[in-house]
């Protein structure tokens, strides 16, 4: 009998040694649907880190922001990307997060690119401007998604609340099929320009995207720290030929605080030392760096992640 546990834990552990290789460590990467920047990028880390043979990333498709945040603090997720505002709320328990205990347990890697927050409808629709969706069918983000709340503070700048419009909770493949079929009206996505579910979309049927007047775009800046006044450059996607005013917002690598500091220096090293490899799927103009990796940045920063920037004579804040 004893032989016969001895052997059946003799190929438990080989079996695991042939999966992850030697000094291999699993990181499950929360990002948020597939063809969304999130997955791009996850899609780039996960080639970066794997080449140097001592990771395993296994990229975890999720709602987004919120459900990344979530994750993480369950333990379900080790690295995942999510909104500044979205971190924020969840790390100090307010906005979505309001009335629950603080999910804290993760901190910041990096700042990495600035998201626009898009809404689109069908060119052949008489949709033109915020207070055209009154009565109208909108998907405003999944459920638990940085979308959903962006959409919702951008609604409540134009007095387009409750019953105003049917709000539908869809995620990005039952967005674009409800926009295309006509089912919906209208769809508000967070993600950063040229979003390839919204390249996709522009290529199947032709869209115009709805800017955020000035009045707007000032007042949900005073409301809420986060955000920033952006332009979506005309081109962007197929048939857009005038530049759209919006809003954005930055979105963070974050990591759980259990995880071993020494890994978190190693996987930041990783990042900024491969920046150039991430050009293709970051908004353009966007660009990753050291300098600016710290900026807008309102929770603490992984341990791990200081001792890097340290390195660089850069100093942040860790708890």
């Amino acid at each position: 009998m004893k032989k016969t546990i001895l052997s059946v834990l003799t190929v438990a552990f080989l079996s695991s040694f042939a999966l992850f290789g030697c000094g291999d460590s699993e990181i499950r990467f929360g990002t948020a649907a597939k063809n969304s920047k999130y997955d791009e990028f996850a899609g780039v880390m996960k080639t970066n880190l794997e080449r140097e043979g001592k990771y395993k990333i296994t990229i975890v498709n999720s709602a987004g922001s919120a459900a990344n945040v979530r994750n993480l603090n369950t333990g379900d997720i080790q690295m995942a990307l999510a909104q500044n505002d979205v971190s924020s709320d969840a790390y100090h328990a307010v906005g979505a997060f309001k009335g629950g205990f603080p999910l804290n347990d993760f901190a910041v890697v990096a700042s990495i690119y600035t998201e626009s927050c898009h809404v689109v409808v069908r060119a052949d629709s008489s949709i033109r401007k915020m207070t055209d969706l009154i009565g109208k069918k909108v998907s405003i983000g999944e459920l638990h998604s940085g979308s959903e709340q962006n959409a919702k503070q951008i609604l409540d700048a134009y007095a387009v609340t409750g019953y105003k419009v049917q709000a539908y909770n869809y995620n990005y493949d039952d967005a674009t099929k409800n926009l295309i079929s006509g089912n919906i009206d209208a769809m508000f996505f967070t993600g950063g320009v040229r979003m390839p579910v919204l390249v996709q979309l522009s290529k199947q049927v032709p869209i115009r995207l709805i800017p955020v007047d000035e009045k707007q775009i000032k007042q949900v800046m005073e409301n809420y720290k986060f955000y920033t006044k952006m332009v979506i450059p005309a081109g962007s996607y197929v048939g857009q030929d005038e530049p759209v005013t919006t809003l954005g917002i930055k979105t963070l690598l974050v990591a759980s605080r259990s995880m071993d500091p020494e890994d978190v220096e190693a996987i930041t090293e990783n990042l900024f030392k491969n920046a150039n490899s991430f050009t293709p799927v970051l908004p353009g103009g966007d660009v990753i760096s050291v300098e600016k990796a710290i900026e807008g940045v309102s929770i603490p920063f992984h341990r791990g992640a200081a001792r890097y920037y340290h390195s660089k004579n850069i100093k942040v804040k860790t708890e």
